[in-house]
């Protein structure tokens, strides 16, 4: 066994430094102790939100105002059908909606009981909102109606304030004819008009019943917050009892909370499979070169100060921690223990007794080090939070192993059988120095550079929402299949409607409904919600007000007279709608019933302004809808689907422009140390990028966002090859009075490289191609990158040594 010399240390070999990095740890890991403690004041947050990545929008103060009308995260709508149409199964669904119910009461507040009861509306207004189907009835009719209000069981008795039932029909005007109320819990059938392709047979089913049929409609509002693990925990107990209680149920959710939950228990698993996976396929790696079992756990030291450094310095900088972050430091390892593996290859194959003749190591560690540090903190110059935020993590993760790697690893002692000439690390490396390209690989890897810079005219981009969305398409066609039922717009679409007064905003929003009405009719729009559907003009509020007058002036005589009223009751009635005035926007938004107006209402002391919500927009509704709002100052129209795509979009481009510089920088860094002899150091990084982007142009691949971000790893994980390929090359040029020995320690220490390269990139591979199996888009277009990539580096440094 050889142990560290005795001579005098200097520099960052003094116990001092050590020590010092020691008590940083220790540091660290109170900081990450007070991150995840429950009790802890300091408690940090695990970031679900896609939207947390992304910058701050390019938006006008309107349009940021109606999205934070929209701010609906912490409300959740669950519908629970049956699975078929008989009476048993509709007393299970029943059944469980209730227990549902009590389920979420701890949690949440069950705010659907009040969607019926709480639109009528105060007396002084409804003369003058009369249902559409009440347009067409005669005085004839108008008369019976108030004699069936007062005879009919049940029906409404008020002959001074609603003498002919306006209130109800109003009601049942605002009530989706979908939904309705029967054994005290709301029951949603689906439309008669519409359907879903995929949902056809089951809503026919629905439907095919008789009385009860369809879903029993819960609403509710998290009390907690929707990004709060404990409410997600408790939100997925909830449904998942009561969906093992009654497993005959079916469960319709839509809710940010549900997709927060998936996303989060998503990361989880990435990180134990993917990580743990990288961790199993880096240990059989050194076992297989090293073959010392019992020292492989003091080789993963430095991933695991890494890790330790880099996650609480992170977290507390940031506030939260997003989930993209923890599943890419998962994969820290595959580029971290690169450092241990140049140290540990040229500890056992260039150097006597494990320390001496490590001098020569550390510049091109450290070089590779500054390097890769360039290349990441590059990310964190985008304008895009979980950019950064990920940047920062790598970043410190490097340094923490460079520093484990510097300051501790080199003090193990190493056996004597570790150094012998036939040891398998030494077999290993002496197989892969064998790899010598000739003249015909040369000009083979020639032409193939030239065919992938040809191929590159081809490339292009794809900055869709979709690569950012990670939820199973289950959860998103379940929040789909709602929101059809429901009519209700998912908010992402809208028109910004502006007027100098109400009454024009009242008209302008009801002559619109004819656009909408054409575009819903050639299928390029779905559902929309706007006020002009819950209010009439102010001009037909005060013609209904006239009517209305006139009929209690005519023939509520004659229904007081066939009922045997007296008629004292008429001038009291007259009293009564004399008193009533038109109901505006900002007045019906303030009521209980204009609930649901909110969200389309901006309040403005200097204009009025409407917004109208759309559901479901094809490309060519949405080209008609800018169109119309570019044909027309007082009209804004907002796709945030577009909007986001673009930011991605500008995000890649400026992304692109940071590394392109990052190359230039670190070219001329290296043109500096190595001269003429900087191919070396950068053939593996640049040759890979290239061949990379051909392979992505070729396979009709656009590149995204996420790609960029993983040649950037590839591109400092292939500088880390390109420079020891510099620093120790297949031949050294050495003098004519240059002793065996000098060579012999030349040769050894290019071999120790050659295999210390080979196994960093393996490990990378593992690491971050890993990736490529992931769920999450955005993870899964990164890991595709870097086993690309890598897989090209890997085949480029032989070229780099020769």
């Amino acid at each position: 066994m050889t142990s560290p010399s005795r001579e005098p240390r200097k520099g960052l070999d003094r116990a001092i430094w050590r020590w010092l990095w020691a008590a940083a740890l220790l540091l660290c890991a109170l900081l990450m102790a007070a991150k995840i403690v429950p009790q802890s004041p300091w408690r940090g947050a695990i970031d679900t939100r896609i939207t947390a990545m992304l910058p701050e929008q390019e938006r006008s103060p309107l349009a940021a105002r109606a999205e934070s009308l929209d701010d609906t995260a912490n409300r959740l709508v669950i519908l629970v059908g049956s699975r078929d149409a008989s009476a048993a199964a509709r007393k299970q669904r029943d059944a469980a909606a209730q227990a549902l119910r009590e389920a979420l009461a701890p949690i949440a507040r069950l705010d659907d009981g009040k969607s019926l009861e709480s639109l009528r509306l105060p007396a002084e207004v409804q003369p003058a909102l009369i249902a559409p189907s009440l347009g067409d009835l005669s005085d004839d009719d108008w008369q019976a109606r108030a004699l069936k209000q007062l005879f009919q069981p049940g029906g409404q008795r008020d002959l001074i304030r609603d003498p002919f039932g306006l209130a109800g029909a109003w009601q049942s005007w605002l009530t989706p004819a979908n939904l309705s109320l029967s054994g005290g819990q709301l029951l949603l059938r689906a439309p008669a008009s519409a359907g879903s392709v995929s949902e056809k047979q089951d809503s026919d089913e629905q439907n095919s019943e008789e009385g009860g049929s369809g879903y029993r409609l819960i609403s509710a509002t998290l009390t907690g917050s929707a990004y709060a693990m404990s409410d997600q925990q408790a939100l997925e107990q909830a449904v998942n009892g009561v969906k093992a209680d009654y497993p005959d149920i079916r469960l319709l959710r839509s809710g940010l909370v549900f997709h927060a939950s998936n996303g989060a228990q998503q990361a989880k698993q990435e990180m134990s499979t993917i990580g743990l996976g990288s961790l199993i396929g880096v240990l059989l790696l050194l076992w297989a070169v090293f073959r010392t079992p019992r020292r492989l756990p003091m080789l993963l030291v430095p991933v695991a100060t890494g890790v330790l450094f880099a996650l609480p310095l992170t977290w507390w900088a940031f506030g939260s921690l997003h989930v993209l972050t923890l599943a890419f430091g998962a994969s820290l390892i595959g580029i971290s223990i690169d450092y241990v593996l140049h140290l540990e290859c040229m500890r056992r194959l260039a150097t006597t007794n494990g320390r001496g003749g490590l001098a020569a190591l550390w510049p091109g560690l450290t070089l590779g080090l500054c390097s890769s540090l360039a290349a990441y903190l590059a990310i964190t110059l985008t304008p895009m939070p979980g950019l950064r935020q990920m940047g920062m993590f790598a970043a410190l993760g490097l340094i923490g192993a460079w520093l484990s790697v510097r300051l501790w690893l080199p003090q193990l002692p190493l056996s004597a059988q570790a150094t012998r000439e036939d040891s398998p690390a030494a077999r290993a490396a002496g197989c892969l120095a064998r790899a010598i390209p000739g003249k015909r690989s040369w000009q083979a890897l020639g032409l193939l550079l030239l065919a992938a810079l040809a191929s590159l005219y081809g490339l292009r981009s794809d900055d869709r929402l979709t690569q950012l969305n990670p939820s199973p398409a289950s959860l998103i066609n379940e929040q789909r299949e709602v929101q059809r039922l429901l009519a209700e717009p998912d908010g992402l679409r809208y028109l910004i409607v502006q007027a100098e007064t109400d009454a024009a905003l009242l008209t302008r929003l009801h002559a619109l409904e004819d656009t909408f009405q054409q575009l819903n009719a050639r299928q390029q729009l779905g559902h929309w919600a706007s006020l002009a559907q819950q209010l009439p003009t102010l001009e037909q509020q005060q013609a209904n007000l006239g009517a209305m007058r006139e009929r209690t002036r005519t023939l509520l005589p004659q229904v007081l007279n066939t009922a045997g009223l007296p008629p004292e009751l008429i001038t009291r009635a007259e009293q009564a709608i004399a008193d009533a005035h038109p109901l505006r926007p900002a007045d019906w938004v303030a009521l209980p019933a204009g609930e649901m107006g909110q969200r389309l209402w901006l309040d403005s002391r200097s204009a009025a302004i409407g917004i109208v919500r759309f559901g479901d927009v094809t490309a060519e509704g949405s080209a008609a809808l800018a169109r119309l709002a570019a044909d027309d100052d007082s009209l804004e129209y907002v796709d945030q689907v577009a909007r986001l795509s673009t930011t991605l979009g500008r995000i890649r481009s400026e992304m692109a422009w940071l590394v392109g510089g990052a190359v230039v920088l670190i070219s001329l860094l290296l043109a500096l140390r190595y001269r003429r002899s900087t191919w070396r150091a950068l053939l593996p990084p640049l040759g890979g990028l290239v061949l990379t982007l051909s392979a992505l142009t070729l396979a009709g691949v656009g590149l995204n966002l996420f790609h960029l971000l993983g040649l950037l790893l590839v591109l400092g994980i292939g500088l880390d090859a390109g420079i020891f390929c510099a620093e120790h090359p297949a031949r050294r040029s050495l003098s004519a009075t240059a002793s065996d020995a000098a060579q012999t320690s030349a040769s050894r220490a290019s071999q120790a490289s050659l295999l210390a390269i080979s196994l960093s990139c393996a490990s990378s591979l593992l690491a971050f191609g890993l990736l490529s199996f992931s769920q999450t888009p955005a993870l899964a277009a990164l890991g595709l990158a870097c086993l690309l990539g890598l897989s090209a580096t890997w085949c480029l440094v032989p070229f780099a040594r020769s």
